[in-house]
C-alpha cells in the first residue's frame, strides 16, 4: 500500500518534482560522464598499447631507474644489437628501432600538432607487415625525402611534392614530402593520435637518434621457444646500463602511466561533481520540506486512518527513491553525452585521444545509481521524519505549526559553536603553512566546509534579518508590491535559507577562485618586475623542447649580447627524484636575478646549487655531499656548492651545469633560454629572422612573458570557474522550484490579492522581486565568504609565490549582478503561473 501511495504522489506532483529530478540528473551526469570518459580513455589506451606491442616479445633499452622529464630515452649502441644477434641462439629476429623527435612545419608556418600532439619521427620500412601503408604519393627513396601520416598532412595543408621544414634535435632540415601514409591493422588506432614522419633508415638514425645507435632493440623468439628462455639469454649478454623486458611488461608499464594520469583527471572532475551534488541536495531537501508542509492535512489523514509513523516516513522516502531512480537513469544517459563532450573539448585544445567508442562499465552504473539514490534519500530523510511526526489532529487544523523560538535558539548556539570550530581549523591551517602547504591547504579547505555548514545551520536565523535589509529598497521604491515581496521572502526563513544556500555555496567557490586568480596575477606582476631581468625569453611551443641550433642562430643575431639556455632534468637521491634546472648559475644571475646567498655561483663538475628552503629542511650546508644517480644509471657524489634564495622564476629547487648533466641526459633538446641584447628595442626583428627556421620556439619580450604567465593563470582558473557554473545552474533551478511550490502553497492568498485589485503585472513583479531578494541573499553571503576564504588561501600560498592579495571588485560586483539576473530568470515561469490563476478557484482553494 505504501508503495502505491508513493507512486500516486509522484504522479500527482510530477510537475513539482520534475525540477528536483533535474538537479539529480545534472549531478549524476557529472559523475557518470567523468567515469565513462575515464574508462573510455583507459580502454582506448589499453587497446592502443596492447596492439603496439602485440607482436613484440622482448624490448631492450637503456636502464631507467626513474622517469625523466624527457620523451626521448638514451639510445642503444649498435654493438648491443650485434651482441644479441650473435650470442642469443633462440632469437629469430633482432631488430633496431629508430624513433625520436621530429616536428613538421605546415603550410601556415606553424608546427603541426604543436600544442599537445606528440611529434615523432621514425624509419620507413618497406614491408607490408610494418603497419604503415602509402595512401598518396610514393615512399621516400632519397636522403632528402620523407613521408607524413595523412591526418597530420591534412591538418598542415601539405600535399605530396611539397617542400617542408623538419625540426629535429639537430639543425632544421628542408625535405620533400613524397607521400602520405596511414597506420593499418593493429596500429590503425595511431591515426590522428600523433604527428609521425618517416625517413630512410640511415636518415632516421642520424637525425632522430644518433649515428651507430638505436632508440630500442626488439627481439623475437624462434617458433616454439618459450619467451622466458629467450629473455634470460638476452639478459645474460647485455652490458651494464641496459635492460630487457617482455612486450607484456611494456604494455603494463604504459597502462600504469596513463592510468595515473586519467585517475588524476577523474578526481579533478569528481570534485566538481561532488560540489554539484551537494548543492543539489539542498534543492531536494527544500522541495520535500515544502511538499510535506503543503500535504500536512493529507499526511495527518493517513495517520488518522491507521498509518504508523514508519509507514508515513517510508511513503515520503518512497517518493524520493522514485526521483532518485529516474534522475540517476537520465543522469547516466546524459553522462554519456558529457563524456563525448569532454573528448571533443580536449580535441579542440590540440590533444587527440584514441577512442573506439564509449565504454560503460558496471562500476559506473553502480556508482551513478548509488550517488543519485543515496543523495536523494538522505536529503529527503529529515522532511520524511518531520512528516511522520504530524499528529492525526492536524487533519482538522487550518494552519501548520511554525518553528518554535527554542528551535531558533538551538540553531544559534549550534551554528555559533560550529563557526568557532571552523575558524579554529582555518587558524590551524595558517599555523602549518610554514612547514607544509599541502597540510595547510587541506586544513583551510576543511575549515571552509565547516563554516559553510555552520552558515547553513544559521541560515533561518540570518535570513529574516538579511533579506529584510536586502528587500528594503524594493519596499521603499516599489510600494505595496515591493513590501509584499520582501515579506514573502521573510515569512519562511527556513525555506529562504535553504533556497539561497545552494547559490551561496556556488558563489562562495567562484568568488574564492576569482580572488586567488587576481592574487596570482598580481603576484606574477610583482615577481616579473622584481626578478625578470632578461630582454627576451625563448620557450618551446611543445613539451619536448627545441634544438640547441636555434640558440646558436640567436647568438649570431646582430645586437645579441648573451644567451642563457635552460634544460630540465632530474637525478635520484636516496630513492627520491630531484627535479633540476640545467643551466649556468653565473649566467642566470642577470636574466632572472638569481641570488646565491651562500657558497659560489660558479659550479664545477658534479656540483649542485640548492634552494634555501630545501637546504634548511634537509640539513644541507655548503660542502655537503649526496650520492645521486643520473638518468643513464651512472652514479656520482654531488657536492653542494652554493645555496640560493627562493625565486619564483627559478622553477626548480636544484641547479646543475650543462657540462655536468648533459653527458648523462637522454636528449640535447633545450626547454627555454634567456636573451640579453645591446639594444632591446630594435634587435627584435633580427631575433625573429634568426628563429625563422625554428617555428617551435616562441620569442617573448618582458611584457609578453608577463602577459603569458597571467594568461596561464586565467586559463587554468577559468576552467575551474566554468566547472563551478554547474552548481550555479542547479542553484537557479532550486529558486525556480521553491517559487513554483511557494505559488502553489499561496494559491488562496494570491486569489485574494487578485480579488482586491492586484493586477497580473503587479503579481508577476511581486514574485520576481521575491526571487531577486532570495538570490541576492545567497549572493551576498557567497561573495562575502568567498572573499574571506580567498584571503585565507592566499595567505597560506605566500610561500608558493602568491605574495600579493588582490581583490577583483569588478568581478565580485558582476557576480552579484548576475545573481540578481538569475533571480529574474528563475521567476519567469512561477510568476506567469501565478498570474494565470483563476481568481475564484484560487480563493476556493483550501
Amino acid at each position: 500500500m505504501i508503495a502505491k501511495l508513493a507512486l500516486r504522489s509522484l504522479r500527482a506532483h510530477k510537475l513539482r518534482l520534475g525540477l528536483t529530478a533535474i538537479a539529480v540528473i545534472l549531478g549524476v551526469s557529472f559523475v557518470s560522464g567523468t567515469l565513462i570518459f575515464r574508462d573510455t580513455m583507459s580502454q582506448s589506451f589499453d587497446d592502443l598499447f596492447s596492439e603496439a606491442y602485440a607482436e613484440v616479445e622482448i624490448v631492450v633499452r637503456a636502464e631507467r631507474s626513474f622517469s625523466t622529464d624527457e620523451s626521448v630515452v638514451r639510445p642503444v649502441p649498435e654493438s648491443v644489437l650485434t651482441t644479441i644477434d650473435e650470442k642469443v641462439p633462440d632469437a629469430n629476429l633482432v631488430y633496431g628501432s629508430l624513433e625520436g623527435y621530429a616536428a613538421v612545419v605546415g603550410s601556415d608556418g606553424e608546427v603541426i600538432g604543436a600544442t599537445g600532439t606528440p611529434q615523432i619521427g621514425g624509419a620507413w620500412v618497406d614491408d607490408p607487415t610494418s603497419g604503415m601503408k602509402i595512401v598518396s604519393g610514393t615512399q621516400p627513396r632519397a636522403p632528402d625525402e620523407m613521408v607524413l601520416d595523412k591526418v597530420s598532412a591534412d591538418a598542415g595543408g601539405l600535399r605530396p611534392g611539397d617542400e617542408v621544414q623538419v625540426l629535429t634535435q639537430g639543425p632544421t632540415q628542408t625535405m620533400r614530402m613524397t607521400g602520405t601514409f596511414e597506420f593499418t591493422g593493429r596500429q590503425s588506432q595511431l591515426n590522428g593520435v600523433m604527428s609521425y614522419a618517416a625517413f630512410l633508415p640511415e636518415v632516421a638514425q642520424t637525425a632522430l637518434v644518433k649515428e651507430g645507435h638505436y632508440s630500442e632493440i626488439l627481439v623475437f623468439a624462434k617458433r616454439g621457444v618459450p619467451q622466458d628462455q629467450v629473455l634470460r639469454q638476452v639478459q645474460a649478454v647485455l652490458p651494464a646500463g641496459f635492460q630487457a623486458t617482455t612486450g607484456q611488461e611494456e604494455i603494463e608499464e604504459a597502462k600504469a602511466q596513463i592510468k595515473e594520469f586519467l585517475d588524476f583527471v577523474g578526481i579533478f572532475l569528481l570534485v566538481f561533481a561532488a560540489v554539484s551534488i551537494f548543492v543539489g541536495s539542498f534543492i531536494i531537501f527544500n522541495t520535500f520540506a515544502m511538499l510535506v508542509a503543503q500535504r500536512t492535512r493529507e499526511l495527518a489523514l493517513l495517520r488518522a486512518i491507521g498509518a504508523s509513523r514508519s509507514q508515513v516516513t517510508r511513503s515520503v522516502l518512497g517518493e524520493a527513491l522514485g526521483i532518485g531512480i529516474i534522475g540517476s537513469t537520465l543522469g547516466l544517459a546524459a553522462g554519456a553525452g558529457l563524456a563525448l563532450g569532454l573528448e571533443e573539448l580536449i580535441g579542440l585544445i590540440g590533444v587527440e585521444l584514441p577512442t573506439t567508442g564509449l565504454t560503460l562499465n558496471g562500476g559506473t552504473i553502480f556508482w551513478s545509481y548509488l550517488v543519485g539514490i543515496v543523495v536523494t534519500a538522505v536529503a529527503a530523510y529529515f522532511p520524511a521524519r518531520r512528516a511522520s511526526k504530524i499528529p492525526p489532529v492536524a487533519a482538522i487544523r487550518d494552519k501548520v505549526a511554525t518553528p518554535s523560538a527554542r528551535s531558533g535558539r538551538m540553531r544559534l548556539i549550534g551554528g555559533g559553536i560550529t563557526i568557532a570550530f571552523g575558524v579554529l581549523v582555518v587558524l590551524m591551517g595558517f599555523g602549518s603553512a610554514s612547514t607544509s602547504t599541502e597540510d595547510a591547504t587541506f586544513l583551510v579547505g576543511v575549515g571552509t566546509g565547516i563554516v559553510l555548514l555552520a552558515i547553513g545551520l544559521l541560515g533561518p536565523v540570518l535570513s529574516r534579518h538579511v533579506t529584510g535589509a536586502i528587500g528594503w529598497p524594493f519596499a521603499r521604491l516599489a510600494g505595496t508590491v515591493g513590501r509584499l515581496s520582501r515579506e514573502n521572502a521573510r515569512r519562511s526563513p527556513r525555506r529562504t535559507a535553504a533556497t539561497a544556500a545552494a547559490l551561496m555555496i556556488g558563489l562562495t567557490l567562484v568568488s574564492l577562485v576569482s580572488v586567488l586568480a587576481a592574487s596570482m596575477k598580481a603576484s606574477v606582476d610583482a615577481v616579473f618586475e622584481r626578478e625578470f631581468g632578461a630582454d627576451y625569453s625563448l620557450e618551446a611551443t611543445s613539451f619536448t623542447g627545441f634544438s640547441a641550433d636555434a640558440l646558436r642562430a640567436v647568438e649570431n643575431a646582430p645586437g645579441v649580447r648573451s644567451v642563457t639556455p635552460v634544460q630540465y632534468g632530474a637525478v635520484e637521491v636516496d630513492g627520491e627524484r630531484l627535479l633540476l634546472m640545467v643551466a649556468d648559475p653565473a649566467q642566470l644571475a642577470g636574466p632572472i636575478k638569481l641570488d646565491v646567498e651562500d657558497g659560489a655561483a660558479t659550479l664545477g663538475s658534479d656540483e649542485l646549487l640548492v634552494q634555501r628552503n630545501v637546504a634548511d629542511s634537509r640539513g644541507w650546508r655548503v660542502g655537503s655531499t649526496v650520492t645521486a644517480e643520473y638518468p643513464d644509471g651512472a652514479t656520482a657524489s654531488l657536492r653542494i656548492a652554493g645555496i640560493y634564495a627562493e625565486s619564483q622564476l627559478v622553477t626548480r629547487q636544484y641547479i646543475m651545469t650543462p657540462e655536468s648533466y648533459r653527458p648523462h641526459a637522454p636528449t640535447s633538446l633545450v626547454n627555454a633560454a634567456y636573451v640579453d641584447t645591446n639594444d632591446g628595442v630594435r634587435v627584435r626583428s633580427a631575433l625573429e629572422s634568426a628563429l625563422a627556421a625554428y617555428p617551435n620556439v616562441n620569442l617573448q619580450d618582458r611584457q609578453e612573458a608577463k602577459e603569458k604567465a597571467r594568461a596561464d593563470v586565467d586559463e587554468l582558473l577559468g576552467i575551474v570557474i566554468v566547472l563551478l557554473l554547474l552548481s550555479i545552474i542547479i542553484a537557479a533551478l532550486g529558486i525556480v522550484n521553491t517559487l513554483a511550490l511557494s505559488v502553489i502553497e499561496r494559491t488562496r492568498e494570491i486569489g485574494l490579492l487578485r480579488a482586491v485589485g492586484m493586477s497580473r503585472r503587479q503579481l508577476r513583479r511581486m514574485v520576481r522581486y521575491e526571487s531577486v531578494v532570495i538570490a541576492l541573499y545567497g549572493a551576498a553571503l557567497g561573495v562575502l565568504l568567498g572573499l574571506l576564504f580567498g584571503w585565507a588561501n592566499q595567505r597560506i600560498m605566500v610561500e608558493q609565490g602568491v605574495e600579493v592579495l588582490a581583490i577583483p571588485y569588478g568581478q565580485l560586483a558582476l557576480y552579484t549582478a548576475a545573481a540578481a539576473l538569475v533571480g529574474v530568470i528563475a521567476a519567469i515561469w512561477p510568476a506567469r503561473r501565478a498570474a494565470r490563476m483563476d481568481i475564484l478557484r484560487a480563493i476556493a482553494t483550501q
